[in-house]
């Protein structure tokens, strides 16, 4: 890699309930940096600084062997909305399911940071003070793995006779570590552009054919200007996600070791060529008018209001954001209107019609590595929980319960047969969230195993060097080139501190 130096409610009473339910729907992101350790004979995985060893042994017969119910607690947290439902929903079906095993499904948080802080508190206090499982956002997948504390679910699915190729090959390159799964089951989400189709009528764009690259996401938001639709007319909240999705969408890399994927990651890379190439684009539209910047603030929800109140006419956004969208409405718009019969002669332009496309890349649009949260087991448990922590897992990676998280918590199916449901192929053409959600449910199936992203040991630490980088340049004005590389060299000292 090179580098370079020097018909519907009025719009009133509509956005009030949409302010209202998107301040509840906040999502959110993850921090907190070393990995917890439990020690001695209890690490049962680790060993090479990269997280693999062979695969222990899972106790399956531990549940058989239980003199009664077993009981197994689930830590979760950052779930909000119809996430959090679809989590309780989940937990009490399982219980209802059998009789051996039974779950509390305890949130933690508003936030996968605050879980996780709590989990590395309670590693710090004694292992009996840990959950069996617990559910943490992607970017903790090697401090779970270097923790010595997970079971890793391969080990169980072996044992299960479970079949790994049930799951979407980038689903299981994402949360592979030396090649072995380490989740159970994850919820999986991707970026995509969310924007609005009656801007895009009102400025003579066709509302079908929303931007598939940077370079016609500039022409159109310029269009949606100089025709007066709206003010700033991108919303873009500055997170390290588009940036690594931009990069490692025309293959680049954050961090050596081919991100961190054929050894533990010492050096960051992302003050490349391409990274400033992205970091240029964006300042040039800022300099335009065109961009709606937003700090990356926790909870923050600004680019989202942008978008609501129709200040701003597109922002890129998770997949699971869907959801909130569609309830944000509250069914002002059906899935029929916002859909591919788009007809503006039927529909009040002076309201929100949300649409979706494909996150849009350097080069091509799609380009994407999963993201999300993840479930893992622990081994810190004694074997009966580990036994019955798993059988909620593959309670959980049943065709017919994977596609609760899809219709009810808006992550993409990551069990492949569930794309097959017919009530899944209803949720695409007959819920306005399904709607939403195609053009990621399509990113992922067509994602690159061989491109899963990063794989960051301190992950927060980057997170947070990265993400003030991209608001120093963007809102104050910084030099892209000093600043991208300042928070390299932070970044680099924190995997060498990590690595040890």
């Amino acid at each position: 890699m090179t580098r370079r130096r020097p018909r519907p409610a009025p719009i009133g009473d509509r956005r009030r309930s949409a302010l209202a339910l998107l301040t509840a729907a906040a999502l959110v992101v993850a921090a907190c940096s070393d990995p917890p350790t439990s020690g001695g004979d209890e690490a049962q995985t680790g060993g090479n600084g990269n997280g693999g060893a062979d695969l222990p042994d899972c106790p399956l017969d531990a549940l058989d062997e239980a003199g009664g119910p077993v009981e197994v607690t689930l830590w979760y947290g950052g779930l909000n909305g119809s996430a959090k439902i679809a989590m309780d929903d989940m937990a009490a079906a399982f219980n209802a399911s059998q009789d051996a095993v039974v779950l509390n499904a305890s949130n933690q948080g508003a936030s996968y940071e605050e879980v996780y802080r709590k989990y590395t508190s309670a590693a710090a206090a004694g292992t009996d003070q840990l959950p069996d499982m617990i559910y943490l956002e992607d970017t903790q997948l090697q401090a779970m793995a270097d923790s010595g504390q997970v079971l890793p679910a391969e080990a169980c699915m072996e044992a299960a006779d479970y079949d790994l190729t049930n799951l979407e090959p980038a689903a299981r390159a994402k949360y592979s570590v030396d090649d072995v799964l380490y989740p159970g089951y994850v919820n999986v989400s991707t970026p995509v552009l969310y924007y609005n189709k009656s801007h895009w009528e009102k400025a003579g764009l066709d509302p079908e054919d929303p931007p598939e690259t940077l370079d016609e996401l500039h022409e159109q938001a310029q269009a949606i200007k100089e025709a007066g639709v709206s003010a700033k007319p991108f919303s873009f909240k500055a997170t390290r996600w588009f940036y690594e999705t931009w990069l490692t969408g025309v293959g680049g890399e954050i961090v050596n070791e081919n991100d961190g994927r054929d050894g533990l990651a010492t050096e960051a890379t992302f003050a490349s060529d391409e990274g400033e190439d992205v970091m240029e684009r964006l300042v040039t539209m800022n300099d335009e008018g065109l961009l709606n910047v937003f700090a990356n603030t926790e909870g923050g929800i600004d680019h989202y209001l942008a978008l609501i109140t129709q200040e701003s006419s597109m922002l890129l956004e998770t997949s699971t954001a869907s959801t909130t969208i569609r309830d944000a409405l509250g069914g002002a718009i059906t899935a029929e209107q916002a859909g591919a019969d788009f007809d503006a002669s039927a529909i009040d332009l002076s309201v929100l019609v949300p649409g979706a496309g494909q996150f849009p890349g350097i080069e091509a649009p799609g380009r994407v590595f999963p993201s999300g949260g993840a479930f893992y087991m622990l081994n810190t448990s004694e074997p009966a929980e580990q036994a019955g922590s798993w059988a909620f897992m593959e309670f959980m990676l049943q065709p017919e319960n994977a596609k609760m998280w899809h219709l009810n918590g808006g992550y993409l199916p990551v069990v492949k047969a569930v794309a097959d449901e017919p009530d899944v192929q209803a949720f695409w053409e007959d819920d306005l969230a399904g709607v939403l959600l195609q053009p990621a449910v399509e990113q992922l199936a067509d994602a690159d195993p061989d491109q899963p992203g990063p794989l960051i040991g301190p992950y927060p630490d980057e997170t947070r060097a990265l993400q003030s980088a991209m608001e120093a340049i963007l809102l104050e004005g910084a030099d892209i080139t000093s600043t991208l590389e300042g928070a390299e060299d932070d970044v680099t000292e924190s995997l060498e501190r990590y690595a040890g």
